[in-house]
């Protein structure tokens, strides 16, 4: 059985479509079917919708009417699947830079007067001149009471243990960082005071307001891979801050505006993760790019690149540099 319902034109109900009219439909609409009987075969167990979702780049309008100027239904379907490939491939850097952060941001909680508990007083490391005190008050009794309902299903006996041997009701501040969700994690980042803030942002040559845009950013991208949206046709509502190196191969808009798709996004994880681990794989990212783009300069600017010169340059060192540290170990 089909999944589709199809809307008739000028009436109000819509009608169900065996698969193969799915196809006709396609068909009608300008799409090339290549094998018909395996795209039958896809469709049952690829949403019509789905598909239609990887087209829309390619689909224009005449007359009112869907047309998708002769794009094929394999590559479209080729795109589907680079799609998944590239945002597992993003979750995984993604998890790197989350890892990261929340390493370094106990660091920067934790050092000096602060402690291993002093993070339990936001009064202490906020920015007490961009918000109130009945502000900040609020968010230490929100942020308490989300972390006692965690607490009271924990399994961690890490966490069990150092809090029964302490005379607090909260884990230190360097077990308290696992727990957070990215979410989380980019709300305290957002509290922190301005010198707390360019601490830990120096740590990836960056300044705070790079960091704390960029993790806005990627808390984004890592909830679309994590819930299979689609990524590779990504547009950003907000652009993130665009860092000087990033300028010469970003797609700029006619109002003379640096691109907001998927570009930008991986710019930052390029950056991050080449600061976290400078021998980092990028190669099956390079890949999935490469086949989405098939190398092409149009399909590159798709994707927010001024063209596939562009695209290539983010990764050609850290891949080549890779190469020669195998080939190292290789002779060794």
């Amino acid at each position: 059985m089909g999944t589709l319902f199809f809307r008739r034109f000028y009436m109000s109900e819509l009608i169900h479509l065996e698969f193969n009219e799915q196809i006709q439909l396609f068909k009608n609409r300008n799409m090339i079917f290549k094998d018909e009987l395996n795209a039958i075969q896809k469709l049952q167990h690829i949403n019509y919708y789905k598909i239609k979702e990887f087209a829309e780049p390619f689909c224009t309008k005449k007359e009112g009417l869907l047309d998708y100027s002769n794009i094929s239904f394999e590559y479209v379907l080729k795109r589907y699947y680079n799609d998944k490939h590239l945002r597992m491939n993003l979750f995984d850097a993604i998890e790197n830079i989350e890892v990261s952060i929340k390493t370094n941001l106990s660091h920067v909680l934790g050092s000096g007067k602060m402690g291993a508990y002093g993070y339990l007083k936001f009064f202490s490391w906020c920015n007490r001149n961009e918000y109130c005190t009945y502000y900040l008050r609020d968010k230490e009794k929100e942020f308490k009471t989300k972390f006692t309902k965690y607490l009271t299903t924990t399994t961690n006996n890490e966490i069990k243990r150092k809090i029964r041997n302490s005379n607090f009701e909260f884990p230190p501040v360097w077990l308290m960082v696992n727990i957070l969700t990215f979410g989380d994690l980019v709300k305290i980042i957002e509290l922190l005071s301005t010198s707390k803030l360019k601490k830990l942002a120096n740590v990836y040559g960056i300044t705070g307001e790079e960091l704390l845009s960029w993790l806005k950013t990627l808390n984004l991208v890592r909830n679309l891979c994590a819930h299979n949206s689609n990524i590779i046709d990504l547009k950003l509502k907000t652009t993130p801050k665009i860092h000087e190196k990033w300028k010469d191969i970003l797609y700029v808009t006619k109002s003379d505006k640096y691109t907001n798709r998927l570009a930008s996004v991986l710019c930052i994880i390029n950056t991050l993760v080449g600061k976290i681990n400078p021998n980092y794989n990028f190669k099956s990212i390079k890949l999935s790019l490469d086949e989405i783009t098939t190398k092409n300069d149009s399909y590159s600017e798709m994707l927010g690149f001024k063209d596939y010169g562009s695209l290539e340059k983010i990764y050609e060192d850290k891949v080549r540099s890779r190469r020669k540290k195998i080939k190292k170990k290789k002779r060794r």
